[in-house]
């Protein structure tokens, strides 16, 4: 007997949401901190320190800067496209797919969405194209070893959802 793999858990939009939260309360504390550095550079500053308070102020607000850009992009936006994938592929209607499947190793990250893992999958008489979410590929990866095995995929939307790596004699 084959053990199915689920890639999506119903937990799995409310954690998203509890992380995203968190690193979205993390930027504005960052930025929050780096403005109140900044007003007391300003506080502090007289004749004698000047340029070295505004220099300090312009560093201190350039590197928060750069960081909650950075966090916003990678962390905090990943994570809402992340639970929003999550969600549809929950609701989504499922087919099966049996082939043979091969990963990719390259990560693509999908514009104002995910990163996937691309995975080609082919059937008795045509070849697929299929993604799998790269946070969720690990599982995937690792039964595949980087070789091309016989899977049977549930699939949502181009998406897969679970998976059942079964023996080359089946």
């Amino acid at each position: 007997m084959y053990t199915k793999t689920e890639l999506y858990h119903p937990e799995d939009p409310e954690n998203l949401k509890r992380r995203h939260d968190a690193w979205r309360t993390a930027v504005w504390l960052i930025a929050v901190a780096a403005l109140v550095a900044c007003v007391l550079f300003c506080v502090f500053t007289n004749t004698a320190n000047a340029d070295r308070m505004e220099l300090w102020a312009v560093a201190v607000f350039a590197a928060a800067g750069w960081v909650v850009i950075y966090l916003s992009t990678f962390t905090v936006a990943a994570l809402a496209h992340e639970g929003d994938h999550a969600r549809r592929m929950l609701a989504a209607e499922k087919t099966v797919i049996r082939g043979r499947v091969k990963m990719e190793r390259e990560t693509v990250r999908i514009h104002k969405s995910i990163s996937v893992r691309r995975l080609t999958v082919t059937e008795r008489d045509r070849t697929r194209h299929l993604y799998v979410d790269a946070c969720r590929a690990t599982a995937l990866e690792r039964v595949l070893g980087g070789e091309e095995r016989i899977c049977e995929l549930d699939v949502a939307g181009g998406y897969v959802t679970a998976f059942v790596v079964h023996h080359e004699s089946t």
